[in-house]
Parts: C-alpha cells; sequence; structure tokens
C-alpha cells in the first residue's frame, strides 16, 4: 500500500516537471505572476483576518510618520484632533510675529487670521509646526486659528483662537510734580514725582518703577543731591511701546 503511494506521488512529480518544461517561456512568466498575485492576495485576506481594516489603517499611518510621506491613507475617515499653539504674548507692536504649536504628525497646518487664510505648513514628523513670519493684518485685536488636514484629507475641528494685539502707538504721560525747573531746598532731600499715563502701564522714574495705582497714577520718590537734577521718565506699555519725558529741578541744601 505504501508502495503505491509512493509511486503515485512520484509520478505526479514527474508529470508535473514535464508539464512545467513543455510550457513556452511566456507561459512560464504569466504563471509566475498569476502565483505572485495570489499570494498577494492571500496575504492580504490574512492580514484583514488576524488584525482587521482597523490595523492596517494603523500600520499605513505608522508608515507614513516612519518615511515622512504624505499620502492617502485606505478607509481612515477620522479627522486628526485640532492643532494647539504654544504660548505666545498677547500683545505686540510689530506686524510680523512668529507662531509655533504642536499636531499631528504629517499634517498640514492651515493659519487664519481674523477668518482669513494666511499660510500654510507641514507638520514635523514629532508634530511641531512653525509660522516664522505671519502678518497681522489689523491694529487692535487679531484672532488667529488653525486647521489640520491628514493624508487621507480629513480636516480637523479649527483650534481654540489665540489673541493677539497689534498696539503700535506710545502711552501718553502727564506730569503732575514737580514742576519742570522747579527748586527745592531745606533738609529734606526726598523730590516725589507723581503723574498720570494709561492704566496697566509700567513706569520707571530714574530706572526705578514707580507705584501705579488702578486709575494709571504713578508715583516715586528721587532722592536729590546738591545742585541740578534730571528726572527721567519712562511708560511702557503692554506690547512695548515706549514714551519718555524728562524734567530738570535743582536742590539746595
Amino acid at each position: 500500500m505504501r508502495s503505491r503511494k509512493y509511486l503515485a506521488g512520484r509520478k505526479s512529480k514527474i508529470g508535473f516537471r514535464q508539464s512545467w518544461k513543455n510550457l513556452s517561456r511566456e507561459d512560464r512568466n504569466d504563471l509566475l505572476n498569476f502565483l505572485k498575485v495570489l499570494g498577494i492576495i492571500l496575504a492580504v485576506i490574512g492580514s484583514i483576518y488576524f488584525v482587521g481594516i482597523n490595523g492596517l489603517i494603523y500600520i499605513g499611518g505608522f508608515w507614513n510618520i516612519f518615511t515622512g510621506e504624505k499620502g492617502p491613507t485606505l478607509g481612515d475617515t477620522t479627522a486628526p484632533p485640532p492643532p494647539t499653539f504654544a504660548p505666545l504674548a498677547p500683545y505686540t507692536n510689530t506686524e510680523t510675529i512668529s507662531i509655533s504649536g504642536f499636531a499631528e504628525p504629517t499634517t498640514e497646518i492651515i493659519l487664519f487670521v481674523n477668518g482669513t487664510e494666511s499660510t500654510r505648513t507641514v507638520a514635523e514628523a514629532g508634530g511641531t509646526f512653525n509660522f516664522p513670519s505671519v502678518v497681522l493684518n489689523t491694529e487692535g485685536r487679531n484672532a488667529i486659528s488653525a486647521t489640520a488636514t491628514d493624508g487621507a484629507g480629513n480636516v480637523s475641528p479649527k483650534s481654540a483662537e489665540l489673541i493677539v494685539t497689534l498696539d503700535k502707538t506710545p502711552p501718553e504721560i502727564e506730569i503732575l510734580s514737580p514742576q519742570n525747573g522747579q527748586a527745592f531746598s531745606g533738609e529734606n532731600n526726598q523730590i516725589h514725582v507723581e503723574g498720570k499715563t494709561e492704566p496697566g502701564i509700567t513706569v520707571r522714574v530714574n530706572e526705578n518703577q514707580a507705584a501705579m495705582l488702578a486709575d494709571g497714577t504713578f508715583r516715586s520718590t528721587v532722592t536729590a543731591a546738591a545742585g541740578e537734577i534730571k528726572i527721567t521718565i519712562v511708560a511702557t506699555d503692554k506690547a512695548g511701546n515706549e514714551k519718555k519725558a524728562e524734567l530738570k529741578v535743582s536742590y539746595a541744601p
């Protein structure tokens, strides 16, 4: 019984070899290509069976991140999360600023300023993105937002707004006391300086920060030496704009 099975197997192998030899080179290539395609189909079916469609999508997304390539991902209908911005000063006196942040790696980031598209870039493999030269088109309040688009064309919701106020106007200074050219004398060599500016302003008197009241009133004291004293007052707003005022007084002990 065993000999019969062995002989049958031998005959089958011999028959296959003879059939293969009888095929032309073109027929052999066609058969090999068919077997390759069949192998790929079986591999895909096996992959779907073992890891599922979501697993294949995940693997495809990982490959895009690893290679840095951007292209459609089969079956991906999930929008990426909205981009997030790195902290930024809320006030500026320059029209061009730099904005950076984080998003899903390799997604295209579209930046909007006051609802209008401003510029685009692609997030790096680590998820960071940077816009080095963003133009603020409105003096005053500017609302900045962004979206992320992945390789499959899915668009994220808009990010939380980043508010940046463009202010190019220096603050005003009103000096209430002392008067320019005023003369002081006596044992008390403390000269009290008082004035008014806009609320929220930083004021320095001869490089010393003045005390500020909620209504913009500032107060400081200068210790006088005999002779002429120059008093320099510098007011700086949140955007970095400065206004300087100077006056001279004299003191005699």
